[in-house]
């Protein structure tokens, strides 16, 4: 059987889940989650990953799941089966919503020791005063199809790009489109990260099969 390719999460269907998780994470360079809280809208967890070899002057990135809510409290536990079906390195959003705080302490708590707890990383670009100016932005430099570098798949941040108008984007807060911001989250921090990123070590030849919930790379 041949080895898992970061061209095979590109053309899956989203939601797909591989067999062998340590396969799916040795193709990519990294894994991240993106989540915003329900607002205007339902919530939105996604889940993103960038391949390991670098074409133009970055990564490509793909979405490999995600999943939408009006539950705060569904959105945390859904967010938590992401997080052990895909192992992305970090969750980036909002840590500072009381309700998603209280119902990721419940979570955690219900977890043993030798489960790792699930977090979110605070984004900075949450006191961006433009916000949303800045995202689409992005969205539409890494969307080129001349340069294309984001696959979203058929993702519901697809049509909510498309129905935003230009006009309006100066008045867009945080929790209008929760599917943009979370993929933002998860896109732009990796983009940023991976600046930073050292070369993988190398995997050893035979890995340990056997997973508990949660575990980690």
């Amino acid at each position: 059987m041949l080895a898992l390719q970061y061209n095979d999460l590109k053309e899956a269907e989203l939601g797909y889940t591989h067999e062998v998780r340590w396969e799916m994470n040795k193709c990519c360079r990294a894994i991240y989650g993106g989540v915003s809280w329900p607002g205007k809208r339902p919530g939105y967890a996604v889940v993103v990953a960038m391949d390991l070899h670098r074409r133009f002057d970055s990564y490509e990135i793909c979405v490999l799941a995600e999943y939408e809510s009006p539950s705060v409290r569904e959105l945390v536990r859904q967010c938590d089966i992401l997080d052990y079906t895909y192992e992305p390195k970090k969750w980036i959003g909002d840590w500072k919503n009381d309700a998603a705080d209280k119902f990721i302490r419940e979570l955690n708590s219900e977890k043993t020791k030798q489960v790792p707890k699930f977090s979110v990383s605070l984004t900075p670009m949450l006191e961006m005063e433009n916000l949303y100016p800045y995202m689409l932005d992005e969205l539409h430099r890494l969307l080129k199809p001349e340069q294309k570098m984001l696959y979203l798949k058929g993702a519901l941040v697809t049509n909510a790009i498309s129905g935003i108008e230009e006009e309006d984007l100066a008045e867009l807060k945080l929790g209008e489109y929760p599917a943009i911001e979370a993929t933002c989250f998860a896109v732009i921090t990796m983009l940023t990260d991976q600046k930073h990123l050292k070369e993988r070590p190398k995997l050893p030849l035979k890995q340990d099969r056997s997973y508990s919930i949660g575990a980690r790379r």
